[in-house]
């Protein structure tokens, strides 16, 4: 459900200072070293939340009339167990289910018209529901391209690796977290490790994301997003570069949208309504 967020960053270059001679430390050997500091581990605890997952998605164009539409069914870990795709006269044109093989959680795509079976994708999953592989194949099972995601001791995402079907490396992507969780930079990589691009986030006191800029190699702004919020609901999206885009949301009684607008330049391009069922889960985080 989200699109690939890849980034650049000036490096600054700290002057050197020469730290002042310490004293000995009383009762010490002459000579001795001072005693090395003990490592700050930050507490930790475990906290439940509730995640919602969509149901249904219906798209409408601009003037209402629907577009298409998408169901959506899971398992109690909130694993896909079937997806349904409608067009615009309500016509089933695809189905995707998702059953266990193995230690392979995995979803095959099929034409409703004709069942003929269109491609696979294979997840595997961590202990705490962490998304940890991810593998496209076509429809005689030749892997075409896969995801290979990392994690760090809060569970937070700290690496994707994106590869060829054969398992080559094609990219890689870092996210670096400020000391609430919030993800404040993305650093893109090339296959050899060159640094391609980087996007910067900046965060409210609440943890509610503000601006989102993204700089190609040459240190260049080339995408800036803004958002506002009011009551913790993010009700706007306005995209400035590359192009003025708009995304508008409107809820029920919960803190996900029902309803999504989004406009290019002032005209609105597409509608959607959506519903969702909601999913307990657990997340280490620090005080």
């Amino acid at each position: 459900m989200k699109k690939i967020l890849l980034a650049v960053a000036t490096l600054v270059l700290a002057s050197c200072v020469t730290a002042p001679a310490r004293s000995p430390v009383a009762g010490s050997a002459p000579g001795a070293a001072p005693a090395a500091p003990k490592p700050v581990v930050p507490a930790v605890r475990e906290m439940t939340y509730e995640e919602p997952l969509p149901i249904s998605v219906k798209t409408q164009y601009p003037n209402g009339d629907p577009s298409g539409s998408k169901t959506f069914q899971y398992n109690a870990k909130g694993q896909l167990v079937r997806q349904e795709t409608f067009n615009a006269n309500g016509l089933l044109t695809e189905v995707r289910t998702g059953s266990a093989k193995g230690a392979v959680w995995r979803i095959t795509a099929t034409n409703a018209q004709n069942g003929e079976v269109l491609s696979f994708e294979d997840l595997t999953f961590g202990p705490k529901g962490e998304l940890l592989t991810q593998t496209f194949s076509d429809a005689k099972e030749i892997p075409q391209a896969s995801n290979e995601y990392t994690y760090d001791a809060l569970g937070r995402k700290s690496q994707w690796l994106a590869k060829t079907g054969g398992g080559g490396l094609q990219a890689r992507t870092v996210y670096t977290y400020d000391n609430r969780g919030n993800n404040i930079k993305t650093e893109g990589f090339d296959a050899g490790g060159k640094l391609v691009n980087v996007f910067l986030a900046t965060f409210d006191d609440q943890s509610q994301i503000l601006t989102f800029s993204g700089f190609d190699q040459s240190n260049t702004l080339v995408e800036l997003t803004t958002y506002t919020w009011k009551d913790k609901l993010k009700l706007k999206e306005e995209m400035t570069k590359p192009l003025l885009r708009t995304t508008e949301f409107t809820y029920g009684d919960k803190p996900a949208p029902t309803g999504i607008v989004s406009s290019v330049r002032g005209k609105v391009v597409e509608r959607q309504t959506l519903e969702y069922q909601w999913f307990t889960k657990t997340k280490t985080v620090t005080p």
